[in-house]
């Protein structure tokens, strides 16, 4: 008795069965719909190697896939069997052998970072699929996942801008996998694209009142952290990692380590002095910043207190740490100290200091052309 399974009609009249009914897409490839006794359809595919073995793979429902996108879900895993790839590399296994690939190409902390990001965003049956079956709807319902329902937009904003950055480092993860010849296809994750338009608002550039007041309704282990954030431009967890072994007060020197790799920071004067006093009666080891009951910061830890001091200081609810930061950066360059030389000390790139401080940029130019004279010519 015939019968046919590429129309929703001709699959809902065949009887339920455990053997699924076969279609022929080309030689030793077949597509097969498996009918349940609840009415509802599975579909497979089934591949029949030169030595005449049996491969299956699942493919999903019919309430999901149409035949054609059965038939094309069923090619796929065709291609990537005859490319000879590997159909039993995990996600897991694609994060891991990354991770281990930054370890060398980047830092361990770095590789470290990106392996708690990714499995903390993961979950255990998406780590254990095979990287070659990975679909596209399930790479989006997982980036999707990240997002916080939220009535508040900046909530809902930022939770898609930590989508994009997690999803960048799955692309990364993936696309060394690819690149290593062990998926012919990246098809699946190419086609999923980042969130639009939910970097950062824009750069809050603290004036030196407002600093100032920031110090003054702060005591203790937080203002000696702003205190440090202020004099050194350093990322939070940058300074809170710092140790007394870090500090040469002889050189004024302070060695930094973070996202960017381990740098040395120059330190002015009064930095010098400040983390004198930090260091004092201090081992080697122990770190130079600490909170008030003596133990280390930790990660979020400056969070509560920062948002305590910011409103009793009456400044914009937008002012974090990082806001430290930029205040450092933008006085050292309308003070003349040259891009380069401010990049290199604060971790930095040029191309991320004319994105965010251009106008100071553009102002400490005018003034060093300002200060040529041009042969006594005047106007």
């Amino acid at each position: 008795m015939g019968y046919r399974i590429d129309t929703v009609k001709s699959r809902s009249k065949l009887p339920a069965r455990r053997e699924p009914y076969w279609h022929k897409l080309v030689t030793r490839q077949y597509l097969g719909f498996r009918k349940l006794e609840n009415g509802e359809g599975r579909w497979i595919a089934r591949w029949t190697s030169p030595n005449l073995k049996f491969t299956y793979q699942a493919l999903g429902d019919d309430g999901t896939l149409s035949f054609d996108e059965a038939s094309e879900e069923a090619r796929k895993h065709f291609r990537m069997l005859e490319s000879g790839s590997d159909t039993k590399y995990t996600l897991r296994q694609a994060i891991d052998d990354y991770c281990c690939h930054l370890e060398i190409d980047r830092t361990p902390r770095v590789a470290k970072e990106t392996r708690q990001r990714l499995f903390k965003h993961t979950s255990e049956s998406l780590l254990s699929t095979g990287i070659a079956s990975l679909k596209t709807t399930q790479l989006r319902r997982w980036r999707d996942g990240m997002v916080k329902r939220n009535d508040d937009p900046e909530v809902v904003r930022k939770s898609k801008d930590t989508a994009n950055r997690v999803l960048s480092m799955m692309k990364a993860a993936l696309n060394l996998a690819f690149k290593s010849g062990i998926v012919a296809d990246d098809t699946a994750w190419r086609r999923l694209t980042a969130y639009k338009s939910v970097t950062a608002p824009r750069v809050l550039f603290l004036t030196d009142a407002q600093v100032l007041r920031l110090l003054e309704h702060t005591s203790g282990g937080i203002h000696q952290l702003i205190r440090a954030g202020v004099l050194t431009g350093a990322r939070y967890g940058e300074l809170v990692r710092a140790k007394v072994s870090d500090f040469n007060p002889g050189e004024g020197t302070l060695r930094l380590s973070g996202k960017t790799g381990t740098r040395t920071a120059y330190l002015t004067d009064e930095a010098v002095e400040f983390f004198n006093q930090m260091s004092r009666d201090k081992l080697p080891r122990a770190y130079l910043l600490l909170r008030d009951d003596g133990t280390p910061w930790g990660t979020s830890h400056q969070h509560r207190p920062i948002k305590a001091a910011v409103r009793a200081a009456k400044l914009p609810r937008e002012t974090v740490f990082y806001s430290l930061r930029h205040y450092h950066i933008s006085k050292a360059l309308l003070a003349g100290i040259p891009a380069q030389v401010v990049a290199e000390n604060c971790g930095t790139s040029i191309r991320m200091l004319e994105k965010h401080y251009g106008k100071f940029m553009a102002a400490d130019r005018r003034a060093m052309f300002n200060a040529v004279a041009l042969a006594g010519i005047t106007v």
